[in-house]
């Protein structure tokens, strides 16, 4: 993809960022949070990163700049996600597509560990519920292990961490990604997950084609493409 621009909102630590940066386009990625630190530096030294504090509804590029845009992990943590949405639609060229996912809805969802105790932890100190995650999560993972072994995904989802034990990850990887992403399940002040209808209707919205809204491991996974010709309506 070199020559081409992708925008990457919400990069967080930089776990995706650096995935992308493999394509050899211009990566241009942002995080509202000091996250971005963490980005750079791990992935600060790359020649075709362009990193940045910024919001999602205050995207600071001119409309239809981008070939890619990727939003994982983000959209359920705005204060309105079909806002969100919108502003990332803006960005995309013609031809061009837009990636998101979303935490799945659905009232089996809701009955997760993380919707039970986030009363409590979306106002905690975040410094004190890291140092919390972090010193509970490696007591956790091997029984977290244990019982995906056994009960599959419904065994995993009897553990108050995130699981990552059906990749062929190293466990010390296995470990930090357990312990970011649990306390990226208790941390944010907002999530509003959706259902596949949903974020399918987003996109006709905004009048995508060669839509494609489906159930992967973390939630609802979608892409869509900005016709070539054409306008559409993204207000």
């Amino acid at each position: 993809m070199k020559g081409s621009r992708i925008l990457e909102a919400g990069s967080g630590a930089g776990r995706f960022t650096e995935v992308l940066l493999t394509t050899g386009a211009d990566v241009y990625s942002f995080d509202y949070s000091s996250a971005v630190e963490a980005n750079y530096a791990n992935n600060g030294g790359a020649e075709n990163l362009s990193l940045f504090q910024g919001d999602i509804f205050n995207i600071p590029f001119g409309e239809q700049s981008f070939e890619k845009v990727f939003c994982l992990g983000v959209i359920q943590h705005t204060p309105d996600p079909e806002r969100a949405f919108k502003s990332l639609a803006k960005q995309v060229k013609p031809g061009g597509e837009l990636v998101i996912d979303a935490y799945t809805k659905r009232f089996v969802s809701l009955l997760q560990w993380k919707y039970l105790l986030r009363p409590i932890s979306k106002r905690m100190d975040k410094k004190r519920l890291y140092h919390i995650i972090s010193s509970a999560v490696p007591l956790l993972l091997p029984l977290t292990i244990a019982l995906r072994r056994v009960g599959g995904r419904f065994g995993a989802k009897l553990s108050p961490i995130v699981d990552f034990s059906y990749l062929d990850l190293p466990y010390d990887l296995h470990k930090q990604w357990s312990i970011l992403d649990t306390f990226d399940w208790y941390a944010p002040a907002h999530d509003h997950p959706q259902s596949v209808a949903s974020i399918q209707g987003w996109y006709r919205m905004v009048g995508f084609v060669d839509v494609k809204v489906t159930y992967g491991p973390n939630g609802v996974i979608a892409k869509g493409r900005r016709p070539e010709y054409g306008a559409i309506c993204v207000e």
